[in-house]
């Protein structure tokens, strides 16, 4: 006897939507993700209590008159006023200029002139010149000054020395004291920490460019110097505009070269004081909390407008 089975099929369950599903919550999602969360908070909390908190802070005391003993008085934006008022403010400001662009002009030149040369000319060894121009970034810059300053001393400098020895007569000069020479001496001294920092960021930016642009180029008969102007120099505009930038950072936060120096005299007639010596001097020396956070404010506002210039006056050569 045959036995016939039935076989009864289950209804097929059908699979949820992707628009019939609940959407979650902020909250419920944010508790779905809760070990995402916990990873990454300690760094969102350091920051907070290192970083946003001291800059909520320092903009709250730049309204206030406070010498960090007495009770904070609200004196609105007085500080700022003082600040503009102040001619060694202005001075502090066309020095940290006048370094600024004297720093940035000769460091990118020399650092892009010696990029080219070593991406072009040298075939074997190229880390070796890398790491050579980046070893005055392993000295300190307190060290640096000490140094410039023993070198360039008015009785046992190795400079006045050398000056004695070819006029044939002793020369006594004190540079450092000097307010025509302080100013050049520190942007040699900036040259020559920062021409290796900005060396390898032009080499990196050399060996981005295709070799078949140059090869192209060359076939259709163009010599070294238009393919330097027409292909390389618009090519490196972003590695250029990098540079500039950080070097505008760089110069307006200026502090050790000029303090080390000038042994914290900030130079004859404040000839090398620049804005971060002037910063230390209002919050460390006269105690004037509320008028150095004025500064750093000022100092933050300078830096976006020069490197704004930067940036506009860079993108019209693209």
């Amino acid at each position: 006897m045959s036995t016939q089975h039935s076989i009864v099929e289950a209804p097929a369950r059908s699979e949820p939507q992707p628009g019939n599903q609940p959407r979650l919550t902020r909250w419920a999602r944010m508790r779905q993700n809760g070990a995402f969360y916990t990873s990454v908070s300690p760094f969102f909390l350091l920051f907070a209590i290192f970083g946003a908190f001291p800059i909520v802070a320092s903009l709250l005391v730049s309204f206030v008159k406070w010498d960090g003993l007495s009770d904070p008085e609200f004196v609105g934006l007085q500080n700022y006023a003082i600040l503009f008022e102040d001619p060694v403010f202005r001075t502090a400001i066309w020095n940290t200029v006048y370094i600024w662009v004297g720093s940035t002009l000769l460091t990118m030149t020399v650092a892009f002139g010696l990029a080219y040369l070593i991406s072009e000319y040298v075939l074997v060894g190229r880390g070796f010149f890398r790491v050579v121009f980046l070893f005055p970034l392993l000295v300190a810059p307190a060290v640096t000054g000490i140094i410039a300053s023993v070198m360039f001393s008015s009785h046992s400098g190795i400079v006045n020395a050398f000056l004695s020895f070819v006029s044939g007569e002793r020369v006594i000069f004190d540079w450092t004291d000097s307010p025509v020479w302080i100013k050049p001496l520190i942007i040699l001294l900036l040259t020559w920490r920062w021409t290796g920092w900005h060396l390898i960021i032009f080499m990196a930016g050399l060996q981005a460019v295709p070799r078949e642009l140059y090869s192209a180029a060359r076939v259709d008969g163009a010599g070294e110097w238009q393919v330097f102007f027409r292909i390389t120099l618009p090519l490196m505009i972003p590695f250029i505009l990098y540079s500039a930038i950080s070097s505008t950072v760089g110069a307006f936060q200026l502090f050790d070269e000029p303090y080390v120096l000038t042994n914290g005299t900030y130079g004859t007639g404040n000839s090398a004081q620049v804005l971060g010596t002037y910063l230390y001097q209002s919050a460390f020396q006269d105690f004037r909390f509320g008028l150095a956070s004025a500064t750093s404010y000022v100092i933050f506002a300078l830096i976006l407008v020069f490197s704004a210039i930067n940036i506009r006056t860079l993108r019209r050569q693209v």
